[in-house]
């Protein structure tokens, strides 16, 4: 049974965990780069 478990290529709760935090630090980053990039894009359309 053991062989087959590590067969199935497992993770641990703990490195699941450290994933999970650093996709949600990821998407923060990431959704604040879009606001940003929407306010210069407003900014540039209101340039003459």
């Amino acid at each position: 049974m053991e062989g087959s478990l590590q067969k199935m290529n497992l993770v641990t709760r703990e490195e699941f965990d450290i994933q999970s935090a650093v996709l949600l630090r990821t998407r923060e980053k990431l959704e604040a780069l879009e606001k940003r990039l929407a306010e210069l894009e407003a900014r540039l359309a209101d340039t003459p």
